[in-house]
């Protein structure tokens, strides 16, 4: 979704289009807000199944598998443009690099293009930073009751930001406080899969029918209602959140459907593979700082997916590979008992 936005997006720098801003320019964002719902229920799934194989949950552990699997690709994309900017090919300043490397982007702007996505992984980093501790420290139960806290908590933060900060209202997509609950709703639903397994909202959610509309909210009307500000401020966001649950809940309950043998196919695993790289290095290849020949854009895709490529088979399986073979259940005073 980020790709084919970012190339629709392309069409329109520089050019009058019939229909003017349509749906597809803000896949970007909305797969950015399924990314993080399906980011929340993956890592909380872990720690839990951790919890429960081995009693406990290795903060020390987690820390260094994560950094093993985000930091060398986002380091050497870095790197590259870092030596592009030398080169005045791109526009990075040194700023911008120091927010970036420090995970601070969500809140501070670099003011360059490819290293603006990087507040998506700001919020990640900070997520990791926190969500586990706080799991290993209240435990299963009251981590649910925060995360469901923190799911109505931010839009009503994001409200009172647009009406008394209107300053910053570019700013309320990437703030992580004002999206926190993208990635708490995942949480919340991991949780409440384990705590309380005939749970009837997730039920309503993995319904097909809700599903069904989930796939439509996403695809269609949510490119429509982030075109009107305060509606996606206000329920918007919540919308697109819930419509990822619903769609991860259905998937998961039917993996013989259709749809979910396509989405397990070799094409589409793949693409999950390669997914991470492809999001950093899309940044460089879809540039809208200046107007771009029609030809140019698959061209321009192809190049991204390319160094997705490059990046996947050179950086990222062979850390992967390392990250498998690790072994840091020696340590045990980073291990520390979850609470109940």
């Amino acid at each position: 979704m980020v790709v084919l936005g970012h190339a629709e997006k392309l069409l329109k720098v520089g050019r009058h289009l019939l229909f003017g801003a349509g749906v597809v320019d803000v896949w970007g964002p909305v797969g950015v807000t399924v990314f993080f719902v399906i980011s929340g229920f993956l890592i909380t799934r872990l720690l839990i199944a951790e919890q429960d194989e081995s009693g406990a949950i290795n903060l020390f552990r987690f820390y260094v598998r994560r950094g093993l699997r985000i930091l060398p690709a986002y380091w050497v994309y870095l790197s590259t443009i870092a030596v592009l900017a030398c080169a005045g090919a791109v526009v990075a300043g040194l700023g911008g690099f120091a927010h970036a490397l420090s995970f601070t982007t969500d809140y501070v702007n670099p003011d360059s293009w490819v290293l603006n996505h990087s507040w998506s992984l700001s919020v990640e980093e900070q997520f990791y930073a926190l969500w586990p501790l706080l799991l290993v420290i209240v435990g299963a139960a009251k981590a649910r009751r925060t995360a469901l806290l923190l799911i109505f908590a931010a839009p009503l933060a994001r409200v009172l930001t647009y009406f008394y900060a209107p300053h910053l209202r570019p700013a309320i997509t990437s703030m992580l406080h004002l999206r926190v609950d993208a990635l708490m709703i995942g949480c919340w639903v991991a949780l409440e899969q384990r705590l309380n397994p005939s749970s009837r909202p997730l039920e309503i959610l993995g319904r097909p029918r809700t599903a069904a509309f989930a796939a439509a909210y996403c695809v269609l009307i949510a490119g429509i209602v982030r075109h009107v500000g305060f509606a996606n401020v206000a329920f918007g966001y919540g919308l697109e959140e819930l419509s990822a649950c619903s769609i991860v809940l259905w998937a998961l309950r039917h993996p013989a459907s259709k749809p979910a043998r396509v989405l397990n196919s070799p094409a589409f695993v793949h693409a999950g593979a390669i997914s991470y790289s492809l999001y950093l290095w899309q940044q460089l290849w879809l540039t809208h700082e200046r107007p771009t020949p029609l030809w140019k854009i698959p061209l321009l895709v192809i190049g991204a997916v390319l160094c997705a490529e490059a990046s996947y088979r050179l950086v990222e399986r062979p850390l992967l590979r390392l990250r498998s073979r690790l072994n840091f259940t020696a340590i045990s005073r980073s291990t520390l008992p979850a609470g109940n």
